[in-house]
């Protein structure tokens, strides 16, 4: 997901990076499950909700969670992620890499099938990622295929898609060549992006295709329908093309739209739903109660500085800052949603030390940048002073206007004041505003946050290279960038050396504050218990239906 900010191609991200903070409180995806069940399995049925339409399942058009989640339950990729965020088979069979980790030979599985019939096949693969490649689809995600030779490249209209390093060997083998090694590879191969196109039946239905249930083929476990393209409800029914069908316990799954979350927490209570997000007070209301769960969300909030403004360009300020903040009590008394105190600019469980096995957060936390210090804090701020030569300084936070992000603004907001001295302003503005002032460098500090699409810390940590388009606060370190490229270069392959690139490039970042890390973002959710088999990956807590089922 998550994220944001500039050019075309980062569009996406630029998105996410400041309007994530919008979501703060609601969760990334809601999931409810009817508690009636059967000695049957015919009788096995989930009745969810979302909190919008489903607006495209076309691969190459898809822009928002809810539309991906709906295609990760109707479609089918190369691979799988399990609750460990691991890549498991799911259309590939064997995977083979060679040429120092720049060529990937996929075998297939021959019983994919799409509900029209036809079989899956590798030249599905073929055309479903040079068709979102392509400019002509507008595809705002093409930079997830950036390790894939002349992806980038074709994206900005340089090259043919037809030069695009993946080609279709036979029926059912697929050759993949990239542009550089990446070890996360086939996570990225799971996501939705990287899901195939029945070619058929794109030319069928043309620019309508993905936009009802009727124009819209399926590979994966359910098919889906009463879906018009702007129905508030849909169902979901279990695929009897689907390869592995013998797995699949559920017969529907019937979605509604609430928007309301007053509502939908009601509708729980009265036992009508069977799961349901949490708002920070419901969450608090429900802490001993045996059906919460905390979701991770893959998300890091955080306070980025634009240094090309003198004062928020001082680092001593900017750790000053970080210390000044109480992390513990901002997720417990400010978030209450389960959120965790940030220990460096990155989540768990995104991976761990090849050694010994510990969290990477663990391992990339440094002393006396994340911490709560305030006489430590006052006495780098008095620094600052001194080297601005100043009496007093005045800070602007920039933030979204809902209510979530003003009330942590507002929390550091009072850290800075109360343990610093310094004054504060909270500059709240609807989103597109607040996305047009950052990315035209109008700000000082700016409350956000980042999500992302799979875990590994060089999702979070790329954003902060010296060349990254969502670098907004033009940090720039050439030790920060070194490590980096080694962990993406030299060292792609080498899981050790890797993981130690990525420790120093997040311990630099920590140490030259060039971002000042405030949490962990997670989900609270209430789930009935005899709902089972729901497989929630722990990096972004998202829910495969697949082999879920309601217990008698």
């Amino acid at each position: 997901m998550e994220e944001y900010i500039m050019s075309l191609l980062d569009h996406k991200k630029a998105l996410l990076l400041c309007a994530g903070i919008v979501v703060i409180g609601g969760g990334i995806f809601a999931v409810t499950a009817h508690s009636k069940s059967t000695k049957t399995a015919a009788a096995q049925h989930l009745n969810l909700y979302q909190t919008a339409t489903i607006s495209s399942l076309d691969v190459s058009k898809i822009t928002d969670n809810i539309s991906g989640n709906a295609l990760s339950q109707v479609g089918e990729g190369l691979y799988r992620l399990d609750a460990n965020s691991q890549a498991k088979n799911a259309l590939a069979t064997k995977t083979t890499v060679s040429d120092g980790g720049h060529q990937y030979t996929i075998n297939l599985r021959h019983d994919g099938k799409w509900s029209n019939g036809e079989p899956v096949t590798a030249q599905d693969f073929v055309y479903s990622w040079e068709r979102t490649l392509n400019p002509k689809s507008k595809s705002e995600f093409t930079y997830k295929f950036a390790n894939i030779k002349n992806a980038t490249a074709i994206a900005a209209g340089k090259k043919s898609p037809s030069t695009l390093g993946v080609k279709a060997v036979g029926k059912y083998q697929l050759k993949v060549t990239l542009s550089q090694p990446a070890s996360y590879f086939k996570k990225m191969m799971a996501d939705t992006t990287y899901y195939p196109l029945n070619e058929k039946a794109v030319n069928k239905y043309g620019s309508k295709y993905g936009s009802s249930a009727k124009t819209t083929v399926y590979n994966g476990p359910f098919t889906l329908t009463n879906w018009s393209g702007t129905s508030d409800n849909w169902t979901l029914k279990k695929n009897a093309n689907y390869a592995e069908k013998k797995n699949v316990k559920l017969q529907s799954i019937s979605y509604k739209v609430i928007k309301d979350s007053t509502t939908a927490y009601n509708l729980y209570q009265s036992k009508k739903l069977d799961q349901v997000t949490l708002s920070g007070e419901q969450t608090t209301q429900n802490k001993n109660n045996p059906d919460l769960k905390s979701l991770a969300a893959g998300r890091i909030g955080f306070i980025q500085y634009n240094e090309h403004n003198k004062v928020a360009a001082n680092q001593d300020l900017r750790t000053a800052i970080s210390l000044a903040i109480n992390r513990q009590q901002l997720a417990s008394k400010v978030l209450k949603n389960g959120s965790l105190p940030a220990k460096t600019f990155g989540v768990k469980d995104m991976m761990k030390n090849p050694k010994t096995g510990a969290d990477f957060t663990a391992d990339a936390y440094t002393k006396g940048t994340v911490d709560t210090d305030p006489a430590q804090a006052k006495t780098l701020y008095q620094r600052t002073l001194k080297q601005l030569g100043q009496k007093s300084v005045t800070l602007t936070i920039t933030c979204g206007n809902d209510d979530a992000s003003q009330n942590i603004a507002e929390f550091v907001q009072s850290a800075i004041t109360s343990k610093l001295g310094a004054k504060v302003e909270v500059r709240a503005m609807p989103f597109p505003s607040m996305l047009s002032n950052v990315s035209k460098g109008n700000f000082q500090l700016n409350l956000t946050s980042w999500g992302m699409d799979f875990a590994d810390p060089i999702q979070s940590l790329q954003i902060l290279q010296s060349t990254s388009n969502s670098n907004m606060g033009h940090y720039n370190s050439k030790t920060y960038d070194a490590a980096l490229k080694a962990a993406e270069g030299t060292d792609a392959l080498n899981k050790t050396a890797r993981y130690q690139d990525l420790v120093k490039a997040a311990q630099t970042a920590l140490k030259d504050q060039a971002v000042t890390p405030l949490y962990e973002g997670r989900t609270s959710t209430l789930v009935n218990p005899k709902v089972k088999g729901v497989v929630y990956n722990k990096f972004n807590g998202s829910a495969d239906y697949q082999n879920a089922y309601v217990a008698n």
